[in-house]
């Protein structure tokens, strides 16, 4: 490892994603679920804590999934019973995916032993420190999501560059 402090930190958070993905990973796998079952879990939490629950397509958009490959999800979510398609009163035809008390329960069960372990490592830290680490938490995630839009933009002139013309 580098002795570049930035470095240092850098190879640290790569390590955190990992380690939070393989928790992920083996916590679903318990539970009958795939990474990207539980990041649509944790989407659908986000809306219903927003207020407004997700439609189809705000999770293929997020997850960056086909329509096909949306609707597979959703089926499987809803097959174990972690989701319900929930039409709307105004217009019927529009669909909302709202999470039942088993995922509730279940994500409780899956993600508590996580939860309690970063809370005791953030206990090592006053007031003052937990500002500033939330706030270079957010100026990393604001970074990640930067970095999508750059990579796909990237892709997305190299294939119009590799294109031919008619």
């Amino acid at each position: 490892m580098s002795n570049n402090p930035s470095h240092q930190l850098v190879a640290l958070l790569r390590e955190f994603a990992h380690a939070s993905d393989r928790y992920v990973e083996s916590t679903g796998a318990l539970h009958g679920t795939h990474r990207t079952d539980m990041n649509a879990l944790s989407i659908i939490m986000k809306y219903q804590q927003q207020g407004t629950p997700p439609s189809p397509r705000d999770l293929s958009h997020e997850l960056h999934l086909s329509s096909p490959a949306t609707t597979a999800m959703l089926d499987r979510l809803e097959k174990i019973g972690f989701i319900e398609r929930q039409r709307t009163d105004k217009d019927r035809r529009v669909v909302r995916i709202a999470l039942t008390d088993k995922a509730r329960t279940g994500g409780r069960e899956m993600f508590m032993p996580l939860g309690k372990n970063m809370l005791d490592a953030i206990a090592h830290y006053d007031a003052e420190q937990i500002a500033l680490i939330t706030d270079f938490m957010g100026r990393i995630i604001e970074g990640v999501d930067s970095a999508i839009v750059d990579a796909a933009s990237q892709h997305d002139t190299k294939s119009q560059s590799s294109t031919p013309n008619a």
